[in-house]
């Protein structure tokens, strides 16, 4: 499993929510981390009431917190969260279409009964047949335990965070930056769907290309829906620092022109960012990782061509072509990660060990 390591005469923090300790800061009143934050942020800025099949007391931490949402929430106010900190929605468009059914509908509370979990392990893999077996509405994805709508809501609830555009990320303030990243990651490795049927070394894979669309991709995406612009190149780094910026530069050239061209909304860069989590390594992954991959890359696929038929209007020949734009997009998201691969070890020489940087000292086995 992943595990962050905790510098000497660090003060560990413990999530009052969920009991981790990664990634834990004071959110909304509370000691969390910020997937319970963001959980608790979505819920009530969505106004929705969550339902227990139970008796309203069923376990909550960090190995199953994706489980009964309704004892969540509950455990969210007994840690002291304060739902008048949180800031509503401002943008119908941009809210999940059945809270905008529910609005147009006159309803104040969404109420939402379906508990998920991935707690249960791998029994046998699916054949072949089985895994590209089409999705049918509503159909639970068998491996990751939760339905195809859930699993693109998940992405989406990644990037319910603070801005940080690409020009913001220097020299001086990469390896704060990169630590805080790493820490991020480390907690979706041990949260994202389908991550509790993977070993330590699958988990290792996995969090380096999590990292880089953490950090990375998710900093290229601010940087674009900015009035910004980028800094120029600075003709008198040299050395390390002159690699940094060649590879900033790079990225936003090769990537974000490309990106800023297709014009995606929320829920395609969600579908974008997991395909560069579960796709962009395929080549270095175990059997395992390479199936729970297509799970999610079947999942995501499906709810966004339910998306587009939807809301956007989009007959198949248009889905196939947007799709196969965001495939698309992964060489040359899969050039700039070697890019990246190479900057650190450069980063590792002088500074430290690559390990360090790509974060896998990280893994406890």
């Amino acid at each position: 499993m992943c595990a962050e390591i905790a510098q000497a005469g660090d003060e560990i923090k413990t999530c009052l929510v969920c009991t981790i300790t990664e990634n834990v800061r004071h959110h909304f009143g509370s000691t969390t981390c910020l997937a319970c934050a963001s959980f608790f942020r979505r819920t009530v800025s969505l106004n929705i009431q969550y339902v227990c099949k139970q008796s309203n007391n069923c376990p909550v931490s960090y190995a199953v917190r994706s489980g009964c949402r309704a004892c969540r929430f509950q455990n969210c106010l007994f840690a002291g969260m304060k739902a008048n900190m949180v800031r509503g929605k401002r943008d119908i468009n941009k809210v999940p279409k059945y809270v905008r059914e529910n609005i147009n509908h006159g309803n104040e509370v969404i109420v939402r009964d379906y508990a998920t979990s991935t707690f249960e392990t791998l029994r046998g893999f699916p054949r072949s047949e089985e895994i590209e077996k089409p999705i049918e509405n509503d159909d639970v994805l068998k491996l990751l335990n939760i339905t195809a709508d859930q699993l693109l809501e998940y992405y989406q609830e990644l990037n319910e965070k603070e801005p940080f555009p690409l020009n913001k990320i220097s020299f001086d303030s990469f390896f704060s930056l990169n630590q805080q990243s790493l820490s991020d990651a480390v907690s979706i490795c041990n949260n994202c769907p389908g991550s509790d049927l993977l070993n330590s070394d699958d988990i290792g894979i996995l969090l380096q290309y999590t990292s880089f669309a953490n950090l990375w991709l998710d900093s290229l995406w601010d940087q674009i829906h900015l009035d910004d612009e980028m800094g120029e190149d600075n003709q008198e780094d040299e050395g390390i620092r002159r690699s940094f910026t060649e590879f900033v530069n790079h990225f936003f050239e090769n990537v974000g022109n490309i990106l800023r061209s297709l014009n995606l909304d929320i829920v395609e860069y969600a579908v974008l960012k997991s395909l560069v989590i579960w796709k962009l390594g395929v080549v270095d992954f175990s059997t395992t990782l390479k199936i729970v991959a297509q799970e999610h890359y079947l999942g995501v696929t499906w709810a966004v061509t339910e998306y587009y038929k939807s809301e956007k209007n989009m007959d198949q020949f248009e889905i196939a072509l947007r799709i196969a734009d965001l495939t698309l997009l992964l060489g040359p998201i899969f050039n700039s990660y070697r890019e990246m691969v190479s900057l650190y070890e450069k980063l590792g020489e002088h500074f430290g060990s690559k390990e360090e940087i790509m974060g896998d000292e990280r893994m406890d086995h």
